[in-house]
């Protein structure tokens, strides 16, 4: 089920859809590493290419990478940017606030010295920050205070990411114009409806670890959608999951390394054996590129001299198509 609804089984995965309604389907997918995350565009749309994903990023503009749930990079529709960042950006900004005035780039100051920056065009965040020196802003002679002072103006909604490098430019230049934004409610249960959807069976408890909301707000998402899911029970515990979806067919797929499937719910259990939980997740916030075989981890994989190399928990599968198709899409 939950492997259906992330597009790595079924004919979903064939249909010829686009870089921006994939990353739709499945909620975002994380992309601190943009690699990682291009890879997670291949495991779930038949002929993906990078080029294709660095068109929908770059020339179409469909798919902006933004800091969102969680507080972490993720690829999303670029129709969704502006009110995603409404909603998760004030946690964002509230956690990271103590960082930003310690590096003296919390504030009003800092935003508009970045808007300033950006009037003539997108830049790096280093040439922001020597623009922002040049017009009189004053901050530390920190290595990490040019992140603190772009990241605090993206999360604000008035800057994103526009190029490679990165770089960055003002949001209203860089996105096409959108309808009024859905107040907080509507947002919530957007949200909690996209999560419902792309990460089957889950609860409030999940979507507030998945978003990065408070549990009251996750809650209050999830009720608003109610009469859309129906409950029952997983690992012991309430769930729920979207009317008249269907078990995923059996399937065989390489996953990147923080692939959304293992991110969606607050007890990973539902895909990793307890037994290869340290294996996968071995500590300081690192997710290891996986094996997935009809829904449950079941080994792991490193690229070495080019292709794809396969440590598995078990017999393995014949992965001989998913390793070609990962070597194509890296470029030969």
């Amino acid at each position: 089920m939950l492997a259906h609804a992330q597009r790595l089984a079924g004919p979903e995965r064939d249909d010829g859809a686009g870089v921006a309604e994939v990353v739709r389907a499945v909620a975002g997918l994380q992309a601190q590493d943009a690699g990682a995350a291009a890879l997670g565009v291949r495991a779930r749309l038949a002929g993906a290419s990078l080029e294709a994903v660095a068109r929908a990023r770059f020339e179409e503009r469909s798919v902006v990478r933004i800091w969102c749930m969680r507080g972490t990079l993720h690829l999303v529709p670029a129709e969704d940017a502006r009110w995603l960042v409404a909603l998760l950006g004030p946690v964002g900004l509230a956690k990271a606030r103590r960082r930003r005035e310690q590096m003296g780039v919390d504030g009003p100051e800092a935003v508009a010295a970045v808007r300033a920056a950006l009037e003539d065009g997108p830049l790096t965040r280093h040439s922001i920050a020597a623009h922002a020196r040049a017009g009189g802003l004053r901050f530390a002679e920190h290595p990490q205070a040019a992140v603190h002072l772009v990241v605090g103006a993206v999360l604000g909604g008035d800057v994103i990411e526009a190029g490679p490098g990165p770089a960055y430019a003002l949001t209203d230049d860089w996105l096409a114009p959108s309808d009024p934004l859905p107040d907080r409610s509507a947002a919530l249960a957007e949200l909690a409806r996209r999560h419902a959807n792309a990460h089957p069976p889950a609860s409030p408890e999940d979507f507030a670890y998945w978003s990065g909301l408070p549990l009251r707000d996750a809650r209050t998402g999830f009720a608003a959608i109610a009469a859309e899911l129906d409950q029952v029970r997983v690992l012991g515990r309430a769930a729920w999951v979207p009317r008249g979806l269907e078990p995923a067919p059996p399937h065989v797929r390489l996953l990147p390394a923080f692939d959304g499937i293992l991110l969606g719910h607050r007890d990973r259990a539902l895909t990793v054996g307890p037994e290869h939980a340290r294996d996968v997740y071995p500590g300081g916030g690192i997710l290891r590129p996986t094996v997935l075989v009809d829904g449950q981890v079941a080994g792991l994989w490193r690229i070495e001299r080019g292709a794809p190399v396969v440590s598995a928990f078990a017999v393995a599968p014949d992965l001989d198509d998913e390793i070609a198709d990962v070597v194509r899409f890296r470029g030969g």
